[in-house]
């Protein structure tokens, strides 16, 4: 991590984009519209897109920066590649599927200044219709992913009743399954969290300094998690900031299933339960994705033969289950 420069820029955002062009506009233009009063630069670092999103920015967006790879080096290794060029005090990193709701990044980074041990700030994040999205959690562990894996919630009908569910459980249970069940109890102020989500993080470069970059072992997911986990351990803070609003099209740059996708989430899930969590805890999880994903294959053969139209994207989820149970998880990150 290079050292902090004389006369250092406020504030430098990151954009990691592959292959979403119009959503990467969109993206670019609300942050000139709605960045003020903050001395600011963009970096754009383009993940062997084939969509011309790099003419794209050359041409509408002659003041960003530009990094641009011949092949996809995943989330972690070409955000890096921004921070290490950034000189700035603050790091945005923002996905490029999201746009900017307000204009109070400023109050971000007042927050910042006023709370030097915050390493990692995250923003409520939006859907489309103004409900809130899910942007921060509990660090993941045996329970939250049974919880996942299982997909129990899908046995509660209604959002009504789910909360009331969570609500009623995690008396007993803890907050996990407030979370699991989306119950946003605590997203009017401003709270100290595990981690928050990789679609709009702030960090503090300081922080980067003396935690390290983002861990390249994973491709993709988890390692805003792992980020935050090891912000943690040495001794920083990361704190939810509901006042800086983005809106997130999760799911517009890949709105079908996803197998490769879906298998280096499961590959990424591995390295994380093996840093953090030692192999006994990868064993289980093992056992726990043989078993949920066995019933979900199972389950999704026996409608194969009647599932019509959808009959191409059940194959792939077939596919994608298949190849996340044969994971041994004994090797990490990008080498399993």
């Amino acid at each position: 991590m290079q050292a902090r420069v004389l006369n250092e820029m406020e504030l430098e955002v990151l954009i990691l984009s592959y292959n979403t062009r119009e959503l990467l506009r969109d993206c670019l233009g609300s942050i000139y519209q709605k960045i003020k009063g903050i001395e600011f630069e963009v970096m754009v670092v383009d993940n062997g897109s084939g969509d011309n999103s790099t003419e794209m920015v050359k041409t509408e967006f002659p003041k960003v920066k530009l990094i641009e790879n011949r092949e996809n080096l995943g989330f972690a290794r070409a955000n890096n590649q921004a921070i290490r060029q950034s000189g700035a005090r603050y790091l945005l990193l923002l996905n490029p599927d999201t746009s900017l709701a307000n204009n109070s990044c400023c109050e971000m980074l007042r927050f910042m200044d006023e709370h030097p041990k915050v390493g990692i700030l995250g923003c409520r994040l939006l859907n489309t219709d103004g409900t809130i999205q899910p942007s921060n959690s509990s660090f993941p562990n045996l329970f939250t992913e049974f919880l996942r894996i299982f997909q129990l919630k899908k046995l509660i009908p209604g959002l009504g009743l789910r909360e009331k569910v969570g609500e009623g459980l995690s008396k007993i249970l803890g907050s996990t399954l407030r979370e699991y069940f989306r119950v946003y109890w605590d997203s009017e102020r401003v709270r100290d969290v595990d981690w928050v989500s990789g679609a709009c993080l702030l960090v503090r470069r300081k922080a980067v300094e003396d935690v390290g970059l983002l861990d390249e072992s994973f491709f993709m997911y988890y390692e805003d998690a792992d980020w935050c986990y090891r912000m943690r351990m040495g001794g920083w803070k990361t704190c939810y900031f509901p006042f800086f609003q983005i809106i997130h099209y999760v799911g517009k740059s890949d709105s079908q299933f996803n197998p490769r996708t879906f298998v280096e989430r499961h590959k990424s899930m591995y390295h994380y339960f093996r840093k953090h969590q030692g192999i006994k805890a990868v064993f289980l999880l093992r056992l726990l994705i043989f078993g949920g994903f066995t019933l979900r294959w199972l389950g999704l053969l026996a409608i194969y033969p009647f599932s019509g139209e959808e009959r191409q994207e059940l194959g792939k989820k077939l596919y994608g289950y298949l190849k996340v149970i044969a994971i041994k998880g004994r090797s990490v990150g990008r080498a399993n």
